[in-house]
C-alpha cells in the first residue's frame, strides 16, 4: 500500500537525521509539523522565536489570537505543563506568555518556543480527532483516528467496543474496507458533525482519504525512521485537515522475520504415523507416562509408539529403545518431556540426525522464565540453520511449555491430563478446533464443556516455534473443521496481522474464528505513556483488526465459552435471517431477551402461527391464562406439551431464523427435577425431539440454581445449546447469528 510519492522528502530526511546525532528519542513539535505535512494534514503557520526578546513577525499570522507552545525534548504533554497559551495576537501578550512559561518551567531543557497561528474549529464532541502512526511488533505499521484533545485517553475508556478508536494496519485496509468500518463505528457521525441535520465539519470520503494517506506514509516510514506519529488534535476548517500539534518519535529498523517453517510438518503432529517418546517414567505417573496411556487409549497402535528409554524393554507393553539413534526410522512426532536444561541438546540431536519430524515439547521454564535466554538461543540456532538445508529443512517444534495436543482423526492425545481427571468426551466429533496458547485454558473449556469433542485441541505455549497462526492455517485446510477458537496471550513478530489475514480468507470460505485475547491492561500488555500506543494497544490493535477481517472477538472468557458453544451445536443449522422468535415460561426473560436482542429483531408472527398457538392454549385449557403475542410468555402455568407444542409453532414459524426458548423450571408444570429426566413426555425429551426435527437454529435458557443442572446437562445431551441467563443467550446468539448472514449475503 505504501505510496512512492509520500517517501520521506529530503527536508525531513535531514530533520531526523540530526535529531539522532543529536541524541534525541523525537523531534521537537515545528520538526513534526513537517512530518505532519507528509499526511496530507494542512500545517496552521507557525514560526520558531528562541526567547521572549526575539524578533516576530505577527502580521504574516491571520486571525486575532495565536498559540504560544514551549519546544523541549524533555515534555511530552505540554498541556500538563503549562506549556500551551492561547493570547491575543499582540507582541505584548505573546512576549508575556514566553516569559511565563520560561519562569514555570525554570531547569527544563528548552530548545525556543513555538507561535502558531490559532485555527477557529468546533470543540464539540468530535471536533478534535486524534490521528495516531505507530508499530506494532505483532501486526506491522498501524493507523489510529480516533476522538482527539486533551481527554482522548478518557473518552476512549468509558466508550463501547463499537464507539472505540478506529485502528488500521496498511496491510489488510483497502479503501472499501476503511469506509465499511469507519460506516460501522460511531466515529463517522462524530468526526464528520452530521449529526441532527448540521451542514458537518467533514465528509466520510474526508475522512477515509486521511486514513488512506496515513496508511501509505505508515507502510513507507514505520518503524523506521519512524516509530510513532501522533496528531492530536487534528480539526476540520473549511473543509480541510489541520494538524493542531504533532509528536513524531524517532524509529529502528524492524527485527527480521525468522526462516519459514515447513508447515506440512505440523500436518504430521495432528496424524502422526510413528510418535516417539522422550522423558517416559516407567515408575509412576509423570507427564511423559501421561501422554503413553493417553495415546493408546486414543487408539493409536502400540507398534507405531516408541518411548526412548535407556535400561527398559518396554512400558506399558509398549517396545522401548535406548536413545534417539536407535530409533528404526524417523518419527512425525517426538514428544519432548525432559527437564530444561537437556532440551536443547535433545532438539540439536534431532536436527544432526533427522530423527524427528516434528517435536511437542512439554518442558516448561524455557522463554518464560528469567535466564533461559541462552537455551532460548540454541533452539533458535539449531531449528533456523536446519531451515537452510534444502535437502531437509528441519523439525517443526511446538511448544515449549506446552500442554499437548489432541486431534481425534488422527488418535493421538499428548495432552498430559489423565483421563480420570479429563474424560475424553464420547460420540461424534464437533465441527471445531481449538488453538490455545495457554494448556490450562484449553483443558478448563473442555472440563467446562464435557459433552464438546473438537476434532482437534493445539496447546501452543510458547510459540518458540509453530506459532498460533500456524495451527489455525494447519487446521483450516480439514473441510470438516468449520470453526477456530483460539486464545492467544501474545502473537510473535507479525504473527497478529498474519492471524487478521487468515481470519479473512477463513471468513471468505464460510468459516468461523473465535478469538479471545489476554493481556489487555496497561499492566498485562506492558503498553506505552503515549495517547496512541494506549488507544492502539496490542488489545486494541487485535479487536479492531481482527473484528474488521471477519473473526468474532470475545470479551471476555464467558463469552468465548459461549461462542463455542454456538458454533459446535448451530454449524450445520440453517440461519436465514436475523428474525428471532422468543418463548419463555417467565415474563422477565420475555422483557430481558427483548432488551438484549442486539442485531435480531422480533419476528411478526404470521396468521398461521398465532392461529396454531390459539388452538395449542385451548386444548391445553389455558387460553384464559396465555395470550397470543411476541416475545411469547407462557407464564407457569404451561405444562410439558402446551409448552413443546408452542416452541414448534413459533420455530416453524417462516419469519422466525433463530429462536430463543427460555424454560424456567422452577414451575410444578414441567418434569424437571432429576427423577423426571427419563419420561419421555417430559418437556427435556420434548425439546430434544424437537431439535432433531428441525434445522432451524434455537437456544434454551434454564435460569436456576443447581438442583437443575441435571435437566440442562440432558438437554445437552440432546445436542442443544444451553445457557443459564437469557440476556448471555440472546446477545451471543446475536453476534453469531449476524456473523453467520454476514457471510451467507457474501
Amino acid at each position: 500500500m505504501a505510496d512512492p510519492a509520500l517517501a520521506l522528502c529530503a527536508r525531513l530526511e535531514a530533520l531526523l537525521a540530526a535529531a539522532r546525532t543529536e541524541g534525541r528519542a523525537q523531534l521537537l513539535e515545528h520538526e513534526a509539523m513537517a512530518v505532519a505535512g507528509q499526511l496530507g494534514l494542512e500545517l496552521p503557520h507557525h514560526e520558531v522565536v528562541p526567547d521572549a526578546r526575539a524578533p516576530l513577525d505577527l502580521g504574516a499570522f491571520p486571525g486575532e489570537k495565536v498559540v504560544v507552545k514551549v519546544l523541549s525534548g524533555d515534555v511530552a504533554h505540554k498541556t500538563e505543563v503549562g506549556g500551551v497559551a492561547i493570547v491575543p495576537r499582540e507582541r505584548g501578550a505573546v512576549a508575556a506568555a514566553i516569559a511565563a512559561m520560561q519562569e514555570r518551567l525554570h531547569g527544563t531543557a528548552v530548545a525556543g518556543f513555538l507561535v502558531v497561528q490559532f485555527v477557529p474549529h468546533d470543540h464539540e464532541t468530535g471536533g478534535e480527532l486524534l490521528l495516531g502512526l505507530r508499530w506494532s511488533r505483532e501486526f506491522g505499521p498501524l493507523v489510529t483516528l480516533g476522538l482527539g484533545g486533551v481527554t482522548a485517553e478518557k473518552l476512549a475508556s468509558a466508550m463501547t467496543a463499537d464507539e472505540q478508536p478506529a485502528i488500521f494496519a496498511p496491510a489488510l485496509a483497502s479503501a472499501a474496507e476503511i469506509e465499511r468500518h469507519l460506516q460501522r463505528s460511531a466515529l463517522a457521525p462524530l468526526g464528520t458533525g452530521r449529526l441532527r441535520g448540521r451542514t458537518g465539519r467533514a465528509s466520510l470520503a474526508d475522512l477515509v482519504a486521511l486514513v488512506q494517506r496515513a496508511a501509505a506514509f505508515a507502510a513507507a516510514a514505520v518503524p523506521f525512521p519512524i516509530a510513532e506519529i501522533e496528531c492530536n488534535p487534528v480539526t476540520f476548517a473549511g473543509g480541510r485537515p489541520f494538524a493542531l500539534d504533532a509528536l513524531v518519535r524517532l524509529g529502528e529498523p524492524a527485527p527480521a522475520l525468522p526462516p519459514p517453517r515447513p508447515l506440512q510438518r505440523a500436518a504430521g503432529l495432528l496424524r502422526p504415523r510413528r510418535i516417539a517418546l522422550l522423558g517416559v517414567s516407567s515408575r509412576g505417573e509423570n507427564p511423559g507416562r501421561i501422554v503413553l496411556r493417553n495415546t493408546l487409549a486414543a487408539g493409536f497402535p502400540a507398534g507405531a509408539m516408541t518411548p526412548v528409554k535407556p535400561g527398559e524393554a518396554e512400558v506399558d507393553g509398549v517396545r522401548c529403545v535406548p536413545d534417539l539413534g536407535a530409533l528404526p526410522e524417523p518419527v512425525d512426532m517426538l514428544v519432548v518431556a525432559v527437564p530444561a536444561a537437556e532440551v536443547p541438546g535433545v532438539v540439536e540431536q534431532v536436527v544432526r540426525t533427522q530423527k524427528a519430524e516434528g517435536i511437542v515439547l512439554l518442558t516448561s521454564g524455557i522463554g518464560e522464565r528469567a535466564g533461559s535466554g541462552d537455551a532460548v538461543a540454541r533452539l533458535h540456532r539449531a531449528l533456523h540453520g536446519a531451515r537452510g538445508n534444502p535437502a531437509w529443512t528441519g523439525p517443526v517444534l511446538n511448544g515449549p511449555n506446552c500442554l499437548g495436543l489432541r486431534c481425534h482423526d488422527g488418535k493421538v492425545d499428548t495432552l498430559f491430563i489423565p483421563h480420570t481427571k479429563l474424560p475424553p468426551p464420547t460420540g461424534a466429533p464437533a465441527p471445531l478446533a481449538i488453538v490455545s496458547q495457554s494448556g490450562a485454558f484449553a483443558i478448563a473449556r473442555l472440563s467446562r464443556l464435557p459433552w464438546l469433542l473438537p476434532r482437534a485441541v493445539v496447546t501452543a505455549g510458547n510459540q518458540l516455534d509453530l506459532t498460533v497462526a500456524d495451527w489455525v492455517e494447519t487446521i483450516a485446510q480439514d473441510p470438516a473443521v468449520h470453526t477456530l477458537a483460539c486464545y492467544v496471550e501474545g502473537f510473535p513478530l507479525h504473527e497478529g496481522q498474519r492471524c487478521a489475514r487468515l481470519a479473512r480468507e477463513l471468513t471468505a470460505r464460510g468459516k468461523l474464528v473465535v478469538l479471545y485475547r489476554a493481556g489487555r491492561t496497561r499492566e498485562g500488555s506492558a503498553a506505552s505513556a503515549s495517547h496512541t500506543a494506549s488507544l492502539a494497544g496490542d488489545w486494541a490493535a487485535t479487536r479492531a483488526l481482527l473484528s474488521q477481517a471477519g473473526a468474532l472477538v470475545a470479551e471476555s472468557i464467558d463469552d468465548f465459552e459461549d461462542l463455542l458453544r454456538l458454533a459446535a451445536t448451530l454449524a450445520h443449522r440453517s440461519i436465514d435471517g436475523l428474525g428471532a422468535g422468543v418463548v419463555s415460561n417467565a415474563g422477565f426473560e420475555c422483557v430481558a431477551i427483548a432488551d438484549s436482542l442486539g442485531p435480531l429483531h422480533l419476528a411478526t408472527l404470521a396468521d398461521t402461527t398465532q392461529a396454531r398457538l390459539c388452538a395449542t392454549f385451548a386444548a391445553a385449557r389455558i387460553d384464559g391464562f396465555v395470550d397470543v403475542h411476541h416475545p411469547l410468555d407462557l407464564t407457569p402455568i404451561a405444562g410439558d406439551q402446551p409448552f413443546a407444542d408452542a416452541v414448534a409453532a413459533v420455530l416453524g414459524d417462516p419469519g422466525v431464523h433463530v429462536g430463543v426458548i427460555g424454560c424456567v423450571p422452577l414451575t410444578a408444570a414441567l418434569a424437571t427435577l432429576p427423577g423426571d429426566l427419563a419420561r419421555q413426555d417430559g418437556v427435556a425429551a420434548r425439546l430434544a425431539s424437537l431439535w432433531r426435527a428441525t434445522d432451524k437454529a434455537f437456544v434454551v435458557v434454564v435460569d436456576s440454581g443447581s438442583l437443575y443442572d441435571p435437566f440442562a446437562a440432558r438437554l445437552e445431551q440432546g445436542g442443544l445449546p444451553v445457557f443459564r441467563a437469557a440476556d448471555r443467550a440472546v446477545r451471543l446468539l446475536g453476534r453469531y447469528a449476524a456473523w453467520r448472514t454476514l457471510v451467507a449475503g457474501r
